[in-house]
């Protein structure tokens, strides 16, 4: 036993045999629990399957109920009862389980019966009559009649005319042979589907009281009592009133698995489903999986003992090899590659040394490669962990722009840095650093002044996860870029584009208003040269005011543009109303033209916040230009549908006709002022109307062809 061959073969065995005996005896112990579980998991599964098959029976009955007291013949309180006994005849017809019913007034008087056996009985005084009077479906539990002296079941509903007031109570009569006929059919169906459970299992259902109401054995059916069986209380009964439990017969050897029935509308009764089966099939598989452990584990230690034996001599070698190749690799040298000359795990565990030396060695080529384009790039990167607020990325764009040094900031917290460094502080407090869980990144621009001047940003703020893949946020990592020369060509470019945009708005309105008072003053020095006229004629003055009108129209439509109205009138609006009734305005015109009119409109819109008269008026100049667009004999469609645009829930309108259409130049130049393919059009009408969706932060899209009509595609936010 001095020898190190010996020394590893007893080791080896005792730590092998010792621990293959314990995980044994725990392997078994668990894998028995686990069988039991699951055998008795699978009785739950079978009740409470059952339950439900027996819960979608009562729903189907008191649905059968329910939409015969729906049927309009019964809800009108003028039918006659030769129509209500139609009706009957017609239910009873397609439903099998049904061969009578009743009707009956208010006053508890039965007025209609298919067998025409009760009409004239009064049954003001019965449960099922008096509960379904007060509105609703009612089924009773399943009780024996002393009138039969066999078990009946009671259903009824009451019938409500259009206002709602009962005017009568129906009673179906169904026979209850036809309908455990049916149970039993469906719980047959499930069985065969269940490889686990025995052919001799019992199905049974109890009422709160444990009597057997529905079993295989009629003469069980409410002469028996399941609690007298097994010897339980009611408080048993009681306990599974909200999940399924087992109930363990010690004289009749067998385990039963009972599951409530769900109650429902019209149903309110306790009953339970159960499900017996003998003990001895239930656990039957316990003993097979005893013996097969017993031999398993003889097996498993005979092969465990030669596998000792044999490897113990050639373990040693091959293990030193490995051990003295990993201290130098951790110690900082280079180690070359191990050669696999010895046993399979051996071998493996070389092979797997040398990819792991080697990816190590890629992994340090890529991180100091990171870190140098971390280190090259302009964009200034900074990472800040979540926990702590430490600063744990700090690149040299963001030294040479806050005048911090690296090793002055790294690992340090966020509020140390931002006391020392009030640059990188008044940069900071720009940044909303919160927990984001659904790890989304954000990217806004702001203005900061750092060292006395204002620089523009353009930043990215993105929760980094966590390594460990545990859905946690570990930093924040905030990359940003200095735009502000950027920002200074746009702002030259936007006034360049603003005296252009001027120069052409003073052209066009200067031009728009020559040609009325050109018109005005040739009527005026003609009146001048001619003073015999008597005066200004009324066909000359009407021409005078109509182009005076027309000055004043450009002039208020070019206040609109320049200086619109601050006053807001918004409201939540109903953009369905408003554009129905735009349409009705225009329906004379598109009837006279025979233009055709489609509303898409979606019933679900959401209402938006804003101005009604705007949005009216941006609707009467798009419908009326696709009304223009159509001489005669066309199609006007509008749309609404709902749709979101960057996580904004928003509406969309769409006003699309197959007129006449645009040509790409017009489109190019639509919305521009005083442009206008109109003999008496301002050229401002389209251009309110862009400025007018731009205000309600919305956005409208203009798509043409030549001879192939237009669509407006306009899309408003919510709020």
């Amino acid at each position: 036993m001095k020898t190190l061959r010996s020394k590893l073969l007893l080791i080896f065995l005792v730590i092998t045999c010792v621990p293959l005996t314990v995980a044994g005896i725990i392997s078994y112990q668990t894998q028995k629990n686990d069988l039991t579980d699951r055998i008795e998991q699978t009785l739950f599964i079978y009740s409470d399957n059952l339950s439900l098959a027996i819960e979608d029976i009562i729903r189907e009955r008191l649905s059968d109920l329910e939409q015969l007291s729906d049927n309009p013949v019964l809800m009108n309180d003028q039918a006659e009862d030769e129509e209500i006994q139609q009706e009957f005849m017609k239910f009873i017809h397609n439903h099998e389980l049904y061969y009578g019913l009743i009707f009956v007034n208010p006053e508890g008087e039965v007025t209609v019966d298919t067998d025409g056996t009760v009409v004239g009985n009064n049954v003001a005084d019965r449960e099922w009559f008096q509960q379904a009077q007060e509105g609703g479906l009612f089924l009773s539990d399943i009780f024996r009649s002393p009138v039969v002296d066999s078990p009946i079941l009671a259903m009824a509903s009451s019938v409500e005319n259009e206002e709602g007031e009962v005017i009568g109570v129906i009673s179906p009569s169904f026979d209850l042979e036809k309908l455990w006929s049916f149970l039993w059919e469906r719980v047959g169906e499930y069985s065969q589907q269940q490889e686990n459970m025995s052919a001799s299992a019992d199905t049974f259902i109890l009422n709160q009281s444990g009597d057997y109401i529905a079993h295989p054995n009629q003469d069980y059916i409410l002469e028996k009592n399941f609690l007298e069986q097994t010897n339980k209380s009611m408080k048993s009964m009681e306990e599974f009133g909200n999940q399924p439990g087992l109930i363990r017969n010690e004289e009749g050897q067998s385990v039963s698995a009972i599951a409530p029935v769900g109650k429902m509308e019209g149903f309110s009764n306790e009953w339970y489903v159960g499900v017996s089966v003998p003990e001895n099939e239930v656990y039957a598989p316990l003993r097979g999986l005893l013996w097969k452990y017993i031999a398993l584990f003889s097996v498993v230690l005979l092969i465990t003992v030669t596998a000792a034996f044999r490897l113990s001599r050639y373990i040693t070698g091959p293990v030193e090899n490995l051990v003295s190749a990993a201290s130098a690799f951790a110690e900082g040298k280079k180690v070359p590659p191990l050669h696999s000359n010895a046993y399979e795990e051996v071998n493996k565990l070389n092979r797997t040394f040398n990819d792991m030396t080697e990816r190590l060695d890629e992994r340090e080529k890529a991180h100091r490669k990171s870190t140098l384009i971390l280190e090259a790039t302009d964009n200034g990167v900074i990472s800040i962990n979540r926990e702590d607020l430490t600063i744990t990325t700090f690149n040299r764009t963001c030294e040479n722009l806050f005048g911090c040094k690296k090793e002055n900031v790294l690992g340090r917290p966020l509020h140390k840095v931002k006391e020392e460094c009030p640059e990188f502080a008044a940069f900071i407090k720009h940044v909303q650093l919160s927990d984001d869980r659904d790890h989304r990144s954000s990217i806004f621009e702001f203005d900061c002044s750092i060292q006395g001047w204002t620089h523009s940003f353009f930043l990215s703020n993105t929760p980094l996860p966590s390594s460990e893949k545990d859905g946690r946020v570990e930093d924040y990592l905030l990359v940003f870029k200095e735009i502000t020369e950027k920002r200074e060509m746009e702002r030259e470019l936007l006034r360049s584009e603003k005296l252009k945009v001027i120069g052409r708005l003073s052209a066009g309105f200067a031009h728009e208003i020559r040609n009325p008072l050109t018109t005005i003053h040739g009527f005026m020095q003609l009146f001048k040269e001619s003073p015999d006229t008597g005066g200004v004629s009324s066909y000359h003055y009407q021409i005078i005011i109509s182009e005076i009108e027309r000055v004043n129209s450009i002039v208020e439509d070019l206040l609109t543009i320049a200086r619109p109205e601050k006053v807001e009138d918004k409201d939540y609006l109903d953009l369905n109303e408003i554009l129905t009734h735009t349409l009705y305005l225009f329906q004379a015109r598109t009837d006279h033209h025979n233009i055709s009119v489609v509303q898409a409109l979606d019933t679900e819109l959401p209402k938006i916040y804003g101005e009604e008269k705007k949005l009216k008026q941006v609707f009467m100049n798009l419908i009326k230009n696709a009304v223009e667009a159509l001489e005669q004999d066309g199609s006007i469609m509008v749309e609404t549908t709902r749709r979101s645009d960057y996580s904004r829930q928003g509406v969309r309108i769409r006003i699309i006709d197959d007129g006449c259409g645009m040509d790409a130049e017009t489109l190019d130049k639509l919305g521009s002022p005083f442009y206008t393919t109109k003999a008496d059009g301002t050229g401002l009408g389209l251009m309110t109307c862009f400025q007018i969706i731009e205000e309600a932060g919305g956005s409208m899209d203009v798509s043409s062809e030549e001879g192939s009509g237009s669509e407006f595609d306009i899309w408003l936010p919510v709020e």
